[in-house]
C-alpha cells in the first residue's frame, strides 16, 4: 500500500473521531435527553480505551496479512456501525457502537511512522505533510458535524457518517487496487533480466547486501514498521538514553492532555457567551484552518529558530488559550483561535519531528505512542472536571499545562541543511559499482589483465 493510500486511511479515522466531537454535549442532550457534562467525558474515555484495546490486535495482525487488507476489513466494518449509529434507541447502544468504530478504524495509526519517513524530502517534509492531511480531515469531519446536529432529530442526519464511510470505502477500493497492479519497477525489471542471464546476484542485489549493516533490507524495515515496530534507526544510529526517552513520553502525554482537553465544551462555551450554534462551530474549527495556513512557513521557521520552535509556539499556544478563557467576543475570540491554531500546527510538527527523530527501536517508540494514548484518555477527565466548575475551565487548564511544557522543553543542536539519505535509484547503483570497478583496477591492475586474459582464451 502507497504512503497516498495510507494518508487517506489516517485523514478518515480522523475524520470518525473528531466528526461529532464539538457536538457531542448537544447531541447527547437533544437524541437522547443525557444532560450531565458527566457523560460525554466517559464517552471519549471509553472510546480512547477501545483504541488502546484494538491496536496491540491489530498489531499481531499485520503480521499475518498485508495492511491494506486489513485497512479495507476495519473500513467495511466502519461503513456497517456508521450506518447503525442512526439505529441507536439510547445513549448506550450509542456508545457501544461508537467503541466498536474506533476500534475498527485504529489499525492506521500503526503506519504513522512509516508514512512520515517514508517521504522522498525526508523526515520533517514527512511529518508536516501528515500533520496537514490530519488538519484538513478535521476540517471537513467539524463541518459534517455541524450539519447532523443542526437538524431538528440529530439521529435522521448520523446516516451522512456512514455515506462518507462508503465513499471512502470505494476510494480506499479503488487506489489499493490500482497500487497492488501497478507494473514492475525498472530497477526490479533490470534485476529480473539480469537473474535470467547469469546466475551471479545482480549489481542491486549486491549493493543492497553490502549496505545491509547500514540501512538494513527495505522490505523487511517496511514490514516491521506495519506490523507495530518501527526498525528503522533514528537520526545518530544509537539507542537513545531511557531518562529522554521518559522525558519526551511525559511531553507527549502532557501535551496530548492540554490540546484535547479544550475540545469536548468549546462549543458549550462560545454558545453560552451568545454565538449560535453555526458561529460556534466555526470558532472551533479555525485553529485547524489556520493550522494549514502556516505549515507552508514551518520548514523556513525551523530554519530560523532551530529547536527553539516548538517551546516558542508552546508559549504562544498557552498564551491564546488563556486569551481565550478571557473573552466570549466573536470577533476577539475568533483571532485568538487564529493564533491558538498557528502556534498549535507548529507545536504538533515540531514536537512530532523531535519524537520521531529520537525514537527507533518498536519498544522505545512503544513507549511514545502508549504515552501519547494515555493523554488522550486523560483529556475527557480533565475536561469534564474542570468544566463543572465554569466552562472556562478547560481552556485555563490547557493553557497552564502548554506554559509548564514551554519552561521544561530544552532546546537542542540543530542542523538547518540535514536531509535523508538519497534513495539509491538504480542510475546510483551504476555508478557505484563503476566507482567500485575503477578503484579496484587501479588497486590491482595486474590481476585485471589476467583474468581479462584468461577470459578471452576461455572465449
Amino acid at each position: 500500500m502507497n504512503r497516498g493510500v495510507l494518508l487517506c486511511a489516517a485523514g478518515l479515522h480522523m475524520a470518525t473521531q473528531s466528526a461529532l466531537a464539538p457536538f457531542y454535549p448537544k447531541l447527547f442532550r437533544e437524541a437522547f435527553g443525557v444532560r450531565e457534562f458527566g457523560a460525554t467525558g466517559g464517552f471519549l474515555m471509553v472510546c480512547q480505551l477501545a483504541a488502546i484495546v484494538a491496536l496491540p490486535l491489530w498489531g499481531r495482525a499485520t503480521r499475518h496479512y498485508p495492511l491494506a487488507r486489513l485497512v479495507t476489513a476495519g473500513q467495511s466494518a466502519a461503513v456497517l456501525l456508521a450506518a447503525s449509529l442512526a439505529l441507536a434507541p439510547n445513549f448506550v447502544a450509542f456508545t457501544t457502537l461508537s467503541v466498536l468504530l474506533i476500534a475498527a478504524k485504529s489499525v492506521v495509526l500503526l503506519a504513522y511512522p512509516s508514512i512520515a519517513r517514508s517521504h522522498a524530502k525526508g523526515l520533517f517534509p514527512g511529518v508536516l505533510q501528515y500533520v496537514a492531511v490530519l488538519h484538513a480531515a478535521s476540517i471537513a469531519a467539524t463541518l459534517l458535524g455541524t450539519v447532523v446536529v443542526t437538524v431538528p432529530n440529530p439521529r435522521t442526519a448520523l446516516p451522512l457518517l456512514a455515506v462518507a464511510e462508503l465513499g471512502l470505502l470505494c476510494l480506499l477500493s479503488v487506489v489499493g487496487r490500482r497500487s497492488a497492479d501497478r507494473t514492475p519497477t525498472p530497477a526490479t525489471a533490470v534485476g529480473r533480466r539480469s537473474a535470467r542471464r547469469t546466475p551471479t546476484p545482480s549489481p542491486s542485489t549486491a549493493v543492497g547486501r553490502r549496505s545491509a549493516g547500514r540501512w538494513g533490507s527495505p522490505l523487511l524495515e517496511r514490514s516491521r514498521e506495519l506490523g507495530g515496530g518501527w526498525a528503522q534507526p533514528h537520526d545518530g544510529g544509537q539507542t537513545p538514553d531511557k531518562f529522554r526517552l521518559a522525558y519526551l513520553a511525559a511531553v507527549v502525554l502532557t501535551y496530548a492532555v492540554a490540546v484535547y482537553a479544550v475540545r469536548p465544551y468549546f462549543t458549550e462555551y462560545a454558545t453560552a457567551g451568545g454565538t449560535s450554534t453555526q458561529e460556534a462551530a466555526f470558532l472551533f474549527v479555525l485553529p485547524h484552518i489556520a493550522v494549514l495556513a502556516v505549515l507552508p512557513a514551518a520548514t523556513a521557521l525551523r530554519a530560523k529558530l532551530g529547536s527553539a520552535l516548538l517551546p516558542t509556539s508552546l508559549a504562544l499556544g498557552a498564551a491564546t488559550l488563556a486569551w481565550q478563557a478571557a473573552t466570549t467576543d466573536p470577533l476577539v475570540l475568533g483571532a485568538a483561535r487564529v493564533l491558538f491554531g498557528a502556534a498549535l500546527g507548529l507545536s504538533q510538527v515540531a514536537l512530532d519531528h523531535r519524537v520521531l527523530k529520537t525514537s527507533g527501536e518498536s519498544q522505545t517508540y512503544s513507549l511514545i505512542a502508549t504515552a501519547q494514548t494515555a493523554g488522550l484518555l486523560l483529556a475527557p477527565l480533565v475536561a469534564t472536571f474542570t468544566a463543572k466548575a465554569d466552562l472556562t475551565g478547560p481552556l485555563l487548564a490547557g493553557a497552564a499545562l502548554l506554559t509548564l511544557l514551554a519552561l521544561l522543553t530544552p532546546t537542542e543542536r540543530h542542523h538547518p541543511h540535514e536531509h535523508a539519505p538519497r534513495p539509491r535509484t538504480p542510475r546510483r547503483v551504476a555508478g557505484v559499482l563503476a566507482r567500485g570497478e575503477s578503484s579496484a583496477a587501479r588497486q590491482d591492475p595486474v590481476g585485471v589483465r589476467v583474468r581479462g586474459t584468461d577470459q578471452a582464451r576461455s572465449a
